[in-house]
């Protein structure tokens, strides 16, 4: 019998490999982001309660469009699926716009560090993209595996 502990998944070894990336890296985003305002604000809480409100609307967000995405495919019929996304894309906005709606009208939040981390998977996947082709590049230019080299 299989030890299935070390391979349980949530949505798929490829969802989960993303999302825990995007979590790994929000948080070291959030972290440089306060190293930064540091000698603009000092270790103002605010700050730290915006970034926090932020990246945890953020992963909500992510976290239901990786379950929507995976269970929309069991719907049956495609306007059926097309129900089932659009019903959790509502629900992606909602939590989106209460936790922006919190850190707006609360003093004790910093409002942009509220809003930033909304757009972090967005500066992820494109610097991941973009060292990706500087790294194939790289590769192809200096003999890699490329089937370019052999001309």
């Amino acid at each position: 019998m299989k030890n299935r502990s070390s391979e349980k998944t949530y949505f798929g070894k490829e969802i989960d490999g993303q999302l825990a990336m995007i979590f790994r890296r929000s948080l070291i985003i959030d972290l440089c982001i306060f190293v930064l305002t540091l000698p603009l604000y000092g270790a103002d809480y605010r700050i730290i309660l915006g970034l926090l409100l932020g990246t945890a609307a953020m992963a909500a967000n992510m976290l239901l469009l990786a379950y929507s995405v995976i269970h929309s495919v069991d719907r049956g019929s495609e306007k059926r699926a097309k129900r089932y996304m659009f019903t959790f894309y509502l629900i992606r906005l909602t939590v989106m716009g209460a936790a922006l709606a919190l850190g707006f009208s609360s003093s004790h939040i910093n409002s942009v560090c509220t809003f930033m981390p909304l757009l972090y998977p967005k500066l992820i996947y494109t610097l991941s993209g973009v060292r990706d082709h500087l790294s194939f590049v790289k590769k192809s230019k200096f003999g890699g595996s490329s089937d370019n080299t052999k001309r």
